[in-house]
């Protein structure tokens, strides 16, 4: 199946950061992953392979999904050559490929935990062991490699790998569940590259089966336990003592389990397991124009964008499940935000614009890449956040910088991944319609199929400090097609030009569920001239917020700002300011060159030494400065805040 848009990115603050995943994160990690690296915890990926491998003695180190820290590492690297040739990068993968295919068994399977580590134990516990979450990766590592470079090693591998899973999963053979999802999308994806009809039934039979009765994953803990058979984290974390079985059933919604997805109306979970597995069920309802998977995804991501979503586009409330707890549970301090589910909302957001009409899937693809993702890195690219909190005090301060690497090192490498396809969020084309649609405001060049014809349009844009948007027309079909440019929901003011002359919403374009379209005969050397309002604002929470009740945040266009103890000195909380406060604006070349936003404010003064009073405080005036989130650690180590406290006056 062909990608009828070809994008290429330039753009300036983008350039920056997809070279320093490129020359920065890609090698770091290779060191990483082969324990070279001075200071960062043992990976021991490569060596895990070189055991199962034959090729080196010893035993298995890290958690059971270990190997995926390769398989993102590799995904990222095939994005990387598709962007442009690196020798030393090729030469990494390919040895990467080439441990993988020696390890990989003569049925297929490949896992360094359970063929290093405990092969009896192979095929015992979906709910926990990661196997197929594993495969999946590596399947997608595959496609994404495949696609760049023709390798044929790694497609027989995946191939090979996912023939291991026909044979054994599915109806009327092996009944099983991925505990964590993912799968679904490799196998979505496989799919995708050989046209193969298989791959598509399997990754619906892991959809459509979750949360049918009796329920997989109690059945299956039942059972597990009453043969005492150990998981992982019984031999891990308690020396393969099985605890018996329980009397109260498990509760199944951990694994986005407790119903059927097409009966779910409240997104719950693991959020990073919940986010993949949402992204599936939105795909597949796309590609079998399946109406109830279709209104099962829109009530989800309804309630997911709507009442259990974070400003800065995190998800993810508590570090209890990693997950979600309920409608506007939201709290800034103790809240997770795992670097890896806000991907997976941008995952789901972009399968969503193919399910559905409307700009609000691309307002949560920027909204979560400009400030929940992005600001999971360090601006150096050496350095990552797991969680990403919206407020640091007290104690916690000491440990809120970002650490080198993690014992559990799923982000990094999703990161990367992410950051170097970020080609695949800009545009997109809808099969029905002659329509290109912009969705983000990137520097880039696009190349798309509509209706049967080449249209070329060239892209620059000054984002995120400036609203200015420029597109060029270089190939345009003869018949008429629209162009749709995403009108964001934070720009209240803005401006069009064709060709230099002033349009008119009604007479030379329309509006439409947050796409302003222009529909006209495009010719080479057409040009749209787009400005947005990017005053700074407040943005304000939904009064069942608990934890936001009279406060509010700076932003500015895409941006969520912060204000941070380097700026405005400790004891945020003591902050306030006016609503009605004017806001000032500087552009520093301070944190790798930002836009700073200031204003007036007040400062808390206690009345007394005493704890409590019966005179309200004073304050005196105070001046506030706000950084974006995603810069946020860049300068020093303090207290950080999202949410300030707001008056009328």
């Amino acid at each position: 199946m062909k990608n009828k848009v070809r994008v290429t990115v330039d753009d300036p603050f983008w350039n920056e950061r997809i070279a320093i995943v490129q020359e920065q994160m890609l090698p770091f990690q290779w060191k990483v992953l082969n324990d070279k690296e001075p200071g960062a915890p043992k990976s021991g990926v490569i060596q895990n392979f070189k055991i199962a491998a034959g090729e080196a003695e010893g035993e298995f180190y890290g958690m059971v999904f270990q190997d995926t820290d390769l398989y993102k590492w590799l995904e990222a690297v095939a994005y990387s050559l598709k962007i442009k040739p690196n020798k030393q990068l090729e030469e990494w993968a390919e040895e990467a490929i080439r441990l993988i295919a020696a390890a990989q068994l003569e049925d297929g399977y490949v896992n360094t935990y359970f063929q290093v580590k405990v092969p009896q134990y192979r095929w015992t516990d979906f709910s926990d062991n990661h196997e197929l979450y594993t495969a999946g990766h590596l399947i997608e590592a595959g496609v994404a490699y495949y696609e760049a470079t023709g390798n044929q090693t790694i497609y027989h591998v995946i191939k090979k790998l996912g023939d291991c899973l026909i044979n054994k999963f599915g109806y009327g053979k092996g009944q099983a569940l991925p505990g964590h999802p993912e799968i679904e999308l490799a196998l979505l994806r496989l799919y995708k590259l050989t046209d193969e009809q298989k791959y598509l039934d399997l990754a619906k039979y892991f959809v459509l089966e979750r949360g049918k009765t009796p329920n997989f994953f109690i059945e299956e803990s039942k059972e597990r336990r009453a043969k005492g058979i150990p998981s992982w984290l019984d031999i891990n974390y308690n020396d393969g003592f099985v605890e018996p079985v329980k009397d109260d059933e498990e509760d199944v919604s951990y694994f986005v389990a407790s119903q059927q997805l097409v009966e779910q109306s409240v997104v719950e979970g693991h959020a990073v397991r919940a986010g993949y597995l949402y992204s599936a069920l939105a795909e597949l309802a796309a590609l079998e124009n399946d109406q109830a998977l279709k209104e099962a995804a829109l009530r989800l991501w309804d309630n997911a964008t709507t009442k259990q979503l974070y400003v800065t586009g995190g998800i993810g409330a508590t570090n209890t499940n990693e997950g979600f707890t309920h409608d506007y549970d939201l709290p800034n301090e103790s809240n997770y935000c795992e670097t890896c589910a806000g991907i997976s909302l941008i995952f789901w957001a972009k399968r969503m614009m193919y399910l559905d009409a409307g700009s609000v899937y691309a307002e949560i693809i920027e909204k979560t890449l400009y400030n929940n993702t992005l600001g999971s890195m360090s601006l150096d690219g050496k350095s990552f956040y797991y969680r990403n909190e919206l407020e640091r005090w007290g104690s916690k301060v000491k440990k809120a910088g970002r650490p080198k690497w993690h014992a559990c090192a799923c982000c990094p490498p999703n990161l990367a991944r992410l950051l170097l396809s970020l080609d695949e969020y800009i545009y997109h084309v809808k099969e029905t319609a002659s329509v290109l649609y912009v969705d983000q405001f990137i520097g880039s060049k696009v190349s798309a199929e509509i209706a049967g014809k080449p249209f070329v349009l060239e892209q620059k844009a000054g984002f995120p400090w400036n609203g200015t948007v420029q597109l060029l027309i270089n190939t345009a079909p003869k018949a008429a097609i629209s162009l749709a440019i995403r009108l964001p929901e934070w720009s209240t003011t803005f401006s069009i030009k064709l060709n230099g002359k002033l349009l008119y919403e009604g007479i030379d374009f329309t509006i439409n569920k947050g796409y302003l379209l222009i529909f006209r005969q495009w010719k080479a050397g057409d040009t749209v001239d787009f400005g947005l309002d990017m005053t700074p604002k407040w943005i304000f929470a939904h009064p069942l917020v608990k934890y936001d009740a009279g406060k509010a945040a700076i932003t500015r266009g895409p941006l969520v700002y912060c204000l941070e103890e380097e700026d405005n000195g400790n004891h945020l909380w003591q902050l306030s300011v006016p609503v009605s406060a004017e806001f000032s604006e500087e552009f520093t070349e301070e944190l790798g060159g930002v836009v700073k936003v200031s204003c007036a404010g007040h400062r808390d003064q206690a009345y007394s030494h005493a704890l409590y009073t019966y005179t309200p405080h004073t304050h005196k005036p105070a001046k506030l400065t706000a950084v974006p989130f995603y810069s946020r650690y860049n300068r020093s180590i303090g207290e950080m805040q999202v949410w300030t406290r707001v008056s009328e006056q």
